[in-house]
């Protein structure tokens, strides 16, 4: 039921011509005359005032505030997101004012092949988002993006490929895959070996992003290997978490899956990927923990290394974004607030008469792709599997959502979530465009002078950006840190031709030592041993990278890297292009540059080098320079140790870096920590010294000691 308002809302009001939209005036229509008169209507049953009144109290919270907004008129707003692009289909936000406040957030949608879906009209660009994610409607949406992308030259980042390159021989597979059978599901799942497959036949496969799940697995940051781990918890078969981790292929097993997975078996995740790969006209899926065997080292070893190019090959890749474990499921019935409402759609202007459907507003893509919605985002394996695919259906809680290199896509609406306008920001670890060749892109980078800059400056910094997203995810093993992070590396190295190091480049590497960690006071130290301690990989905390500022190194004061080098761990194999991408067992960096002891030095005593504020030093003629203090690690038990230990603090400088030239330069020193007993010797890193503004910091530099230091 509606009133008698909600039956005449003037469209044409509400949807303003093109012309006057890219003024940036918000278009809107008056509502009802009071909030009391709105409350009146819902009271007596119109759904679409009741769904206003409800949102309106969840919004504000207190009673006070709605009772001051009870005599004030409503005006129902079409918010337009990204008009001003060529991209731009018309709105769907529909928001609901009183006295210039938002009380209530819903969306507007028209049915496909309605009138007003018309996307030359640029009217509505909402679109039905079903309550069941198996649905064929579903799959008719995700199958006509997987179509465009392939076939459309408006998907200008993605390369195109032909029907025969895409299911003929030459698609690569992967060792194992599981053959889901055909569309009706007349036939259980199989693992079976890639060789076997006739060499005309249909190849393409889809990979499945997904969350482990499972607290033994989660609480393991020894030594232990996945061989102990995988014994630990068949031992176990009783412990009430252990039912959470996901279906397994072990040495004992691997016949029996080679002959069926019934899908009573497969866990409810692994059972929804299954009828999505074959909803979307695939015949084989790829499951890490059934297409690896866990408990085989040198399988894990062999597949590991492959997993990038898996990825990377896959058709499509299937993200489990809302499931936390393997048994929570992809195709879950989706809830919502409150039933679709359906509104006429009068429009004089366009000769349309027709209804639009009014519905709860559902998350926008940065909410629905991040923490608490999402569960992969916080996985540090997921994020190369996201980058390197070519292709991802991510399976959110309220609709799925369409990436590729070329368009981000929504269920619920057709307008790109991510249009020119915004390229500029996005982040380089949350897009499949991270490598594109800068010349096809003019946004290569944000708020970033010119001058001075080169292609490879462009790829080191958004290798950078990567890391600060990379570091903040987690590891259920934090011997992976490399493993997870090797295909991103070695799709980078490919434009860079450099010399990779414990993740970091060698030819960029004063710049790539001025990491900083984002919480000192929460980080630790990677234990056991995986990185030395001038890398970020040392570290286990989220740490922020050098950006635009430190773009241009400038002066020759900057320190000499005399040495580095890395060792593998007994298993690391060289990558083709001569590095290694996965774990290590030693590593070191012997640095000749300008040293100090701390003590040496104006405020270097210990008491304030654990304090992490700014401070202000004197230079001349009332000049001031300013020093950030970072450590990496700021506990007082780390503080307690050093002092019991008799270790002592100095600091090198690294190198003096400008983002622009012409500006001041801000001068980087790596703080260095002796071994006991002073023992100098060998130096670990400990954290990282800023000094803006340095107008005379040749001249201070000039006194200090010249001294060749090895870090390990």
């Amino acid at each position: 039921m509606l009133c008698e308002i909600c039956q005449k809302i003037n469209v044409d009001e509400l949807i303003l011509p093109e012309e006057i939209i890219r003024t940036g005036v918000f278009c809107g229509t008056k509502h009802h005359a009071s909030f009391a008169d709105l409350e009146s209507a819902a009271k007596a049953g119109c759904d679409l005032c009741s769904a206003i009144e409800k949102c309106a109290h969840n919004l504000i919270m207190q009673p006070i505030e709605l009772k001051r907004l009870s005599p004030h008129s409503i005006a129902l707003k079409l918010r337009l997101k990204g008009h001003a692009n060529l991209g731009y289909q018309g709105g769907s936000k529909l928001w609901v004012s009183c006295q210039g406040k938002i009380i209530a957030k819903l969306e507007a949608y028209v049915p496909r092949g309605s009138e007003a879906a018309n996307p030359d009209l640029k009217l509505i660009s909402g679109r039905p988002v079903s309550s069941d994610p198996a649905s064929q409607e579903c799959f008719d949406v995700a199958n006509a993006w997987l179509s465009e992308c392939i076939s459309s030259s408006r998907h200008e980042f993605c390369k195109s490929k032909t029907e025969e390159e895409l299911h003929g021989p030459q698609t690569p597979l992967p060792t194992r895959v599981i053959d889901v059978g055909l569309p009706n599901g007349s036939q259980e799942p199989r693992l079976i070996l890639a060789s076997s497959i006739s060499t005309g036949s249909y190849r393409s496969y889809a990979a499945l992003s997904h969350c482990w799940g499972g607290q033994p697995l989660a609480q393991i940051s020894g030594p232990e290997s996945r061989n102990s781990v995988q014994t630990s918890v068949d031992e176990k078969p009783n412990k009430a978490t252990i039912s959470l981790r996901p279906l397994t292929t072990l040495k004992e097993n691997i016949e029996d899956r080679m002959k069926n997975i019934p899908m009573s078996i497969l866990p409810r995740t692994f059972r929804d990927a299954v009828k999505v790969t074959r909803g979307l006209g695939l015949r084989f899926l790829w499951i890490d923990s059934l297409c690896i065997i866990q408990d085989s080292k040198s399988d894990w070893e062999k597949e590991a290394a492959q997993m990038a190019d898996i990825y990377k090959n896959s058709y499509v890749t299937i993200a489990a974004e809302s499931s936390p474990d393997s048994h929570h499921g992809i195709l879950n019935e989706r809830q919502f607030e409150f039933s679709p409402i359906e509104v006429p759609f009068i429009s004089k202007r366009h000769n349309i008469q027709t209804t639009m459907i009014i519905r709860p507003a559902l998350d926008d893509w940065e909410i629905s792709m991040s923490e608490p919605k999402s569960k992969l985002c916080s996985r540090a394996w997921v994020l190369q599997e996201s980058l390197l695919a070519p292709r991802t259906i991510h399976y959110g809680i309220q609709q799925i959502l369409w990436e590729c290199r070329s368009h981000s896509l929504a269920e619920g609406d057709m307008t790109p979530i991510a249009p020119s306008s915004r390229e500029k920001s996005w982040s380089w670890s949350r897009n499949k465009r991270f490598l594109s060749d800068v010349e096809e892109v003019s946004f290569s980078l944000s708020n970033t002078p010119t001058e001075g800059i080169t292609v490879k400056d462009i790829y080191y910094l958004r290798w950078y950006s990567i890391l600060k997203d990379y570091s903040s995810r987690k590891l259920t093993f934090p011997s992976d840190v490399f493993p997870a992070l090797a295909g991103i590396a070695t799709e980078f190295n490919l434009r860079l031709q450099d010399q990779y190091i414990a993740g970091l480049w060698k030819a960029d590497l004063l710049r790539g030592l001025l990491w900083t960690v984002s919480k000192p006071e929460l980080a630790k130290s990677a234990i056991p041993y995986r990185a030395p301690t001038w890398t970020w990989a040392s570290i286990i905390g989220q740490i922020t990278t050098p950006g635009d500022e430190s773009l241009n190194l400038v002066d020759t004061n900057h320190a000499e890297i005399l040495n580095v080098e890395t060792r593998p761990a007994q298993h690391t194999s060289v990558s083709t292009d001569g590095n290694f991408y996965s774990e290590i067992s030693a590593g070191s960096l012997t640095l000749r540059g300008r040293w100090k002891s701390t003590q040496q030095w104006d405020m270097g005593e210990e008491e304030y080098w654990k304090d992490y504020i700014v401070r202000g030093v004197e230079e001349e003629e009332g000049e001031s320079s300013y020093m950030f203090r970072y450590f990496d690690i700021g506990t007082e038990e780390r503080l307690l140790e050093r002092r019991q230990k008799r270790r002592s603090l100095s600091l090198i400088h690294v190198a003096a870096r400008v983002g622009k030239v012409g500006n001041t330069a801000v001068m980087w020193f790596l703080i260095l920590e002796s071994g006991d007993d002073s023992d100098e010797a060998v130096y670990r890193r400990v954290g990282v010294v800023e000094v803006h503004n340095a107008v005379n910091g040749k001249r201070w530099l000039k006194e200090w000691e010249i001294r060749t230091v090895v870090i390990v």
